[in-house]
C-alpha cells in the first residue's frame, strides 16, 4: 500500500487529519433538525420529503465521506452508499403510493427496499473482509453459530407467524418473511463486524449504531404487522437516526481505519465470546421448552434444522480451536527448539558457542575417563581478521567469518566438533584421538583451508590465515578449563612465532602454565589485601606550567610481575586483569577525592583493558567508582592502548555511553606506526598520549629528526582533534621540544620543576 492510505495506515491511532474534522457532527446536528421537523410538522407532503430527505443525505454523505478522507477501500462504501439511496427510493416510492392505497401491502416499495439489503450486506462483507490480512475461520464460525441460532429464533417469533398471517397470499407471506431473513443477514454481519480485530474508533461505533438501529427498526415493523398494527410511525425514528448514524460514520475522520488493515491476531475465546457461544447453542433447547410449557406447537422442524446446523459448526469450531492448539503448541515447541538452538550456538557461524563448546569438552572428557580414550583440543586464532574488518568492513568479517567457520567443519573428521569461542577464535574438540600426530595432522589441514583465499559476495578478495594451539588430554584427568587454557597457552605462542603454524602444548608451555597460575593468583590475592603497588604520575599543562591531572600506573606485584606490560603478556586473558582494572578505578577515584580542595579541577586518567570496556560491567564499575568517592564523570580520563584497539560495535557502544556521561577518552601509543586508524576513527577520543619511543635516550646529535618527528606527530594529532600528552619528558631539552612542538600536556621527571609551587603529589599512591 503506497501514497495517502499508507500514510494515513502509518499514522498514531486516532490521529486522522483532514480538511474538515468536524463535517460529521455538522451533519448529524442538521439531520436531527430535520427530525425534528419530521414530527413536529402535520404529516402530508413535508413530512414525505423530509423522510425521503434524510434518506438521500445518508448515501451523499457516505460518498462525501469517501471523497474527503480517501480510504484504502472505497468499494465497501461506494456500495452502502447505493444501498442508502436504495432505500431513500424505496421510502419515496411507500409515501406515493400510501397516498393511493394506505393499507396495501406488500407495494411496489418493498421490492426495492429488499434490493438494498443484499448491496448493504455486500459493501459490510467487503470491509470485514479487507480489515483481515487472512481467512478467519474460527470468527467465521463463531458468527454463523450466533446468526444461525438468532434465525432460529426469529423463524418462531417472526417468520412463522408471518407465514401464518399471509397463508392466503402467498406473495405477501414471502415479501414479509423477506425482511427477517434479511434482517438476519444483517445480523450475522454486525456480529462479524464486532468480533473482528480492529480500531474501535467513533465510525464504527456510528456504523454499529447504524446497523442496530436498523436491524431494530425493521423487527419492530414484523412485529407490528403481526398485531395489524399498520402504522410505522412510532418507529420511524429508528430508521431515521440509522440514515443518519451511516453518514456520519462515513464523514467522520476516522472512516480510514475501517478499511485499513487491522494487526493479524489470532481469534480467541474470550469470556464475553465463550458467553455468547453458549446462548446461541441454548436457544434451540429453549424455544422448545418454552413452547411446551405454554402449550404452544412446537416448531419442530426449524429447532432440530437449527440444532443440527448448529451443532455441526461448534463441531467445527471445535475442530478449529484444536487445530489452533496444535498451531500453537508446534510454534511453542519450535520456538523452545529454537531458543535451545541459539542458547547452545552461534548466530553468525551457526557453530556451537563458548557455553556449549565447554559442556561438551566436559562430556568428551567423562567418557574418557571411564574408557581411557584420548581426548585433543584445537584452538584456533584467525589471522589478518583485523585487517579485514578495517579495509572491506564488519559485513566481509562477518562472511570471512562464516566461510571460515565451513572450511574448518569440512576439514575436521567425522564426529569432531568445531565451535567458535567468539571474535576469530575457535576451537575443534578432537574425540577420540589414537595419537598426537593425528590431532596435529587435522591442525595442519586447518591451516591450509583457512588460508586460501575467500571471494566474498561484492565480489573482493579476502585473505586471513589461522595459528593453531594443540592440547591433548591423555588420562582424562584435566577438567575443560584447563584444557581449554593449555590450547589457548599453544595458540598464543604460534602467533608470537610467526602466525600461519601449529604449536603443541609442551613441557615449556607447561611451565609457563604454571607461571600464569602463580601469577594470577598472586594478583588475586594481592587486589583482596589492597596490596598492588601503584604509581601517580602528574600530567601538566606545559605552556603554563599548571597541573591538569594524574595518572595512575601497575607498579608491580613484589618481585613477580614488574609492569602492566608484562603482566597483559602473561595473564592478559584472565578474568582477573578485569578485576583489577575495577580495583585500580576505584583506587583512583578515591585518592583524587582524598586530596580534596587543593585538586578542584583537577582529573584521574586510570588505564582500561579493551576487553573490560567491551563489557557491559565497565559501565557499572565506572559509575561506582564516581559515586563512592563523590567526583564528577567530568574528573576520570580512561586511558586504553591503541594496540587493542578494535572496531567491535559493544567497545564503540560502551565508550560512546561513557563519553556522553562526561568521561573523556585518552589513547596511549599515538605515533606508534602509521598514526589514526579507521578504528580510532569510530572511537570518541578526545586526548592521545605519544608513544613513549618517540622520546630515545640519546643525545642530542644522534637524533637530529626528534623535532620534526614530534612536530608532525603532534600536528597530525592536533589535526583529527586530539589534545596531544606527551609522556616521558625526563630532560630539559626533551620538554622543550615538546613545547616547540605545540604538545599542550606532558609528564615525566622535567615537568615536576614546573610544579614546584603546587607540591603536587607524585610516586608511589598512598
Amino acid at each position: 500500500m503506497t501514497g495517502p492510505a499508507a500514510t494515513r495506515a502509518a499514522l498514531p491511532r486516532g490521529h486522522f487529519p483532514t480538511r474538515w474534522p468536524t463535517l460529521w457532527l455538522w451533519y448529524l446536528l442538521a439531520g436531527l433538525g430535520a427530525v425534528a421537523v419530521y414530527y413536529l410538522v402535520p404529516e402530508g407532503l413535508l413530512t414525505s420529503a423530509t423522510y425521503s430527505a434524510v434518506g438521500v443525505s445518508a448515501a451523499v454523505a457516505i460518498l462525501i465521506g469517501t471523497h474527503i478522507h480517501r480510504p484504502s477501500r472505497r468499494l465497501p462504501w461506494v456500495l452502502m452508499a447505493l444501498g442508502q439511496f436504495i432505500w431513500a427510493l424505496a421510502d419515496t416510492i411507500g409515501s406515493i403510493y400510501a397516498e393511493v392505497d394506505p393499507d396495501a401491502f406488500p407495494t411496489p416499495a418493498d421490492p426495492v427496499y429488499l434490493l438494498g439489503y443484499p448491496v448493504v450486506a455486500a459493501g459490510i462483507w467487503l470491509l470485514i473482509r479487507g480489515r483481515r490480512t487472512r481467512e478467519d475461520r474460527a470468527g467465521a464460525l463463531d458468527a454463523a453459530i450466533l446468526t444461525v441460532s438468532l434465525g432460529v429464533l426469529s423463524w418462531v417469533l417472526l417468520a412463522r407467524p408471518t407465514i401464518a398471517t399471509f397463508e392466503s397470499s402467498p406473495a405477501a407471506a414471502a415479501v414479509a418473511v423477506s425482511y427477517p431473513v434479511a434482517d438476519i443477514l444483517l445480523a450475522g454481519l454486525l456480529i462479524r463486524l464486532v468480533t473482528t480485530p480492529g480500531g474501535r474508533t467513533w465510525s464504527f461505533r456510528l456504523l454499529v449504531t447504524a446497523l442496530v438501529l436498523l436491524i431494530a427498526a425493521d423487527t419492530a415493523s414484523s412485529s407490528l404487522r403481526l398485531l395489524t398494527y399498520d402504522s410505522t410511525d412510532p418507529i420511524d425514528i429508528c430508521w431515521l437516526l440509522s440514515y443518519l448514524a451511516w453518514g456520519a460514520a462515513a464523514l467522520h475522520p476516522s472512516m480510514v481505519s475501517l478499511t485499513a488493515t487491522a494487526p493479524d491476531t489470532e481469534t480467541t475465546f474470550t469470556r464475553r465470546r465463550l458467553a455468547g457461544l453458549t446462548v446461541a447453542v441454548l436457544v434451540a433447547p429453549a424455544i422448545l421448552a418454552v413452547e411446551t410449557l405454554l402449550g404452544i406447537e412446537p416448531s419442530v422442524w426449524a429447532i432440530v434444522f437449527g440444532s443440527v446446523v448448529v451443532f455441526a459448526l461448534v463441531m467445527a469450531r471445535m475442530n478449529q480451536s484444536i487445530v489452533q492448539i496444535q498451531a500453537a503448541n508446534a510454534e511453542r515447541a519450535a520456538a523452545q527448539a529454537e531458543l535451545t538452538h541459539q542458547a547452545a550456538h552461534d548466530s553468525l557461524t551457526g557453530l556451537a558457542n563458548r557455553a556449549q563448546a565447554m559442556r561438551l569438552i566436559t562430556a568428551a572428557l567423562s567418557r574418557a575417563q571411564r574408557s581411557g580414550a584420548v581426548i585433543g583440543l584445537l584452538f584456533i586464532d584467525l589471522d589478518g581478521f583485523k585487517q579485514v574488518n578495517d579495509t572491506l568492513g564488519h559485513r566481509a568479517g562477518d562472511e570471512v567469518l562464516r566461510q571460515a567457520a565451513l572450511r574448518m567443519k569440512e576439514s575436521v573428521r567425522a564426529g569432531d566438533v568445531v565451535s567458535r569461542l567468539g571474535g576469530d577464535e575457535f576451537v575443534v574438540l578432537l574425540e577420540p584421538l589414537d595419537e598426537q600426530a593425528s590431532a596435529i595432522g587435522v591442525a595442519e589441514r586447518l591451516v591450509e583451508a583457512v588460508g586460501q583465499p575467500m571471494l566474498l559476495s561484492d565480489r573482493h578478495e579476502a585473505r586471513i590465515g589461522a595459528s593453531v594451539g594443540v592440547a591433548i588430554s591423555q588420562d582424562a584427568s584435566t577438567d575443560a578449563d584447563l584444557l581449554l587454557s593449555e590450547a589457548d597457552l599453544a595458540v598464543y605462542r604460534a602467533k608470537k612465532a610467526g602466525r600461519g603454524r601449529v604449536e603443541v602444548f609442551d613441557q615449556d608451555l607447561q611451565q609457563s602454565l604454571q607461571r600464569r597460575a602463580t601469577v594470577e593468583a598472586a594478583l588475586t590475592e594481592a587486589i583482596g589485601a589492597e596490596a598492588v603497588a601503584l604509581q601517580v604520575e602528574p600530567v601538566v599543562e606545559l605552556i603554563t606550567g599548571e597541573p591538569a591531572g594524574f595518572e595512575i600506573s601497575f607498579g608491580g606485584i613484589a618481585d613477580l610481575v614488574p609492569d602492566r606490560r608484562t603482566l597483559l603478556s602473561e595473564v592478559g586473558r584472565s578474568p582477573v586483569v578485569l578485576d583489577l582494572d575495577t580495583w585500580c578505578l576505584r583506587r583512583a577515584a578515591s585518592w583524587l577525592a582524598g586530596l580534596g580542595p587543593s585538586a578542584d579541577g583537577l582529573y584521574i586518567c586510570a588505564p582500561l583493558t579493551v576487553r573490560h570496556l567491551m563489557l557491559d560491567r565497565c559501565l557499572r564499575d565506572v559509575d561506582s567508582a564516581l559515586v563512592d568517592a563523590g567526583l564528577g564523570a567530568d574528573r576520570l580520563m580512561l586511558l586504553v592502548s591503541s594496540e587493542e584497539i578494535t572496531e567491535d560495535l559493544r567497545l564503540v557502544a560502551n565508550l560512546e555511553t561513557l563519553h556522553a556521561r562526561g568521561v573523556r577518552i585518552c589513547l596511549d601509543g599515538f605515533g606508534r606506526g602509521a598514526g589514526p586508524t579507521s578504528q580510532w576513527l569510530a572511537l570518541p577520543v578526545s586526548v592521545v598520549r605519544l608513544d613513549s619511543t618517540m622520546q630515545p635516550p640519546l643525545p642530542s646529535s644522534e637524533r637530529p629528526s626528534g623535532p620534526t618527528m614530534l612536530r608532525l606527530t603532534a600536528e597530525t594529532a592536533r589535526a583529527f582533534g586530539y589534545t596531544v600528552i606527551v609522556p616521558a619528558l625526563d630532560d630539559g631539552e626533551s620538554l622543550a621540544m615538546a613545547v616547540g612542538a605545540g604538545c599542550e600536556f606532558g609528564q615525566g621527571a622535567a615537568v615536576l620543576d614546573l610544579l614546584s609551587d603546587h607540591r603536587m603529589p607524585h610516586g608511589s599512591l598512598s
